[in-house]
């Protein structure tokens, strides 16, 4: 029975502290290693990261959904804290009377508080572009959306770390600055990944990224017509 005891006091669960919360986030996102060498290597490489990560090696890298995540946390947390106001998407363009539409306000207001699940579905649209004007390369329309992940969560810690200069020297421009580095590593990324070499699929990633975006804005108008008419009704 003593044995018993005993053998129940060694299993006892530590008790939970800051050292055990900190150990919990860094194993969800393997950020003692895996996270850490993602965001450096997709900073160097982003193109050959990727097609390891799809064809080759997945056990060095975090798993693309969650870096995502986790970056558009770690910028939605920035933008929080020091009471700063990005707008990743807007509907407040007049076309007809959508401007005056409440469900345009509430999409609105909820594509810009999600902004990681909100670049995942924007993504998406890019990647169904991508797939068709890179279709000779055989990647389905999943994996491209992986090799988004990567990129757009990249491009979501590049305006962060801007934003924090911004904040330290009170320099507003150099957030604007983050945010047209950030689109222009998401181009350059994507371009990269079907060949270093090719200025054409440079050009061919940022004209996909733009049909993608507009593609996406257009689903959510017709969302929002679609809202307003069945209140309507």
């Amino acid at each position: 029975m003593q044995e018993a005891d005993n053998l129940y006091a060694n299993n006892k669960p530590k008790r939970i502290n800051s050292s055990y919360i900190i150990h919990e986030i860094k194993h969800l996102l393997h950020i003692e290693s895996g996270f850490l060498y993602t965001v450096k290597q997709l900073f160097v490489k982003p193109g050959k990261l990727v097609r390891n990560f799809i064809s080759e090696d997945r056990s060095k890298v975090t798993k693309p959904l969650i870096f995502l995540i986790f970056c558009g946390t770690i910028f939605t947390l920035i933008f929080h804290f020091f009471h700063l106001e990005y707008v990743f998407f807007s509907m407040n363009n007049k076309i007809g009377d959508l401007d005056k539409f409440s469900e345009m306000e509430a999409i609105n207001n909820w594509t810009n508080g999600h902004i990681g699940y909100t670049s995942l579905i924007a993504g998406f649209f890019i990647a169904l572009w991508i797939t068709l004007f890179f279709k000779n390369h055989k990647y389905n329309v999943y994996e491209i959306t992986i090799l988004l992940c990567y990129a757009v969560g990249q491009g979501l810690l590049i305006i962060s770390l801007f934003t924090l200069i911004s904040v330290l020297f009170k320099i507003k421009a150099i957030t604007s600055i983050g945010i047209f580095a950030s689109y222009f590593y998401v181009f350059w990324s994507i371009g990269q990944f079907f060949g270093e070499r090719k200025i054409i699929n440079y050009i061919k990633a940022t004209v996909c990224c733009i049909l993608g975006a507009i593609s996406f804005q257009l689903i959510l108008i017709l969302l929002a017509y679609v809202f307003h008419l069945s209140v309507i009704k």
